[in-house]
Formats: C-alpha cells, structure tokens, sequence
C-alpha cells in the first residue's frame, strides 16, 4: 500500500475589512495642526449645554417623585445627565459642576430602590438646586474655598442618608 504524501497546508487570509475602511498611514501634519489651532481658538459656550442637561436632571428628579416604588425606571432618566454635567464641566472648565454631578451620580448608583423616598429626592433636589446657581452664575473653576465647601456639605448630606438608610447586604 502506498501512502499519499502529505498535502502541504492552505492558508486562508480573509480580508481586513476595518483595514479596508479605514486605509493605512498617519495624519497629514498640517491637518494636525490645523485641527489644533482651531481647539484653542474656538470657543465653546458650555452653559447652553449644561442648562439643557439641568432641565433633563430636573425633570427626571420629578418623575421620581411622581413614581411612587418605580425607581429602578426613572434612575436612567436621572443619571444620564447627571453623566453629561460631570463628564463635560471640567472639560470646558467648570470643575465645579464636574465634582457636584460625580457626587449625585456616586448617590444615585448607591441608592437602593427599596429606600427611595422623600429624603432621597431631598438629596437630589439638594444637587439639582446647587447645580443651578453654579451654571446661573457661571462659576467657572473649582469655586475656590467656597466650593470645597459645598462638595463637603453635600458628601455629608448623602453620607447621613446612607447611615440612615443602609443597603441590605
């Protein structure tokens, strides 16, 4: 019996499609620099952008309000600007709306929807009002001394509701 020789293997490369899409090589430098030039002298009003959010922030706190035990379905509504605010203030400068939303966002990813009640709003309410008067007054930076004091005093707002209303563990 003869054995046949062994079949030398295939190789199949399938196509780069993402490779394809995109194509290959850097940036133009001058459209880099371009691109930079046009960064630093544009300017971007942020506030029209946060008061949109503020209003989303606004009406999602009223939903929950009117929602009775539905948490769990308005949260999203809630946290997605609260997102935004946080994610957008220290990039256009307004750090201190930065460091308010990552307080509420911190407090609304730790509440549990069992324990939502009228103190919990209140504590909303509480970001939602001070957020107002730092996009109102256009206070760009950290708020200096002032500021660190109001990040304290709602940290120690939501750290008195959590040691009123522990989570269930």
């Amino acid at each position: 019996m003869k054995q046949d020789k062994p079949r030398k293997p295939r190789f199949i490369k399938p196509p780069n499609v993402l490779k394809q899409k995109v194509g290959i090589g850097g940036f133009d430098e001058k459209l880099i620099a371009r691109s930079q030039e046009f960064i630093e002298k544009v300017e971007v009003d942020f506030i029209p952008y946060a008061e949109k959010y503020l209003q989303d922030f606004s009406r999602g706190v009223k939903a929950a309000a009117g929602s009775n035990d539905n948490f769990s379905k308005v949260r999203n509504d809630i946290i997605y600007p609260v997102m935004q605010l946080k994610a957008n203030g220290g990039m256009f400068q307004y750090q201190l709306v930065s460091e308010v939303a990552d307080i509420a966002l911190q407090f609304l990813e730790a509440v549990d929807n069992d324990t939502v009640n009228n103190e919990t709003l209140d504590v909303l309410r509480a970001h939602e009002k001070t957020l107002k008067v730092i996009i109102a007054n256009k206070l760009k930076g950290s708020g200096g001394q002032e500021g660190f004091r109001l990040i304290q005093e709602l940290d120690k707002a939501c750290k008195r509701y959590f040691s009123k209303y522990k989570k269930a563990e």
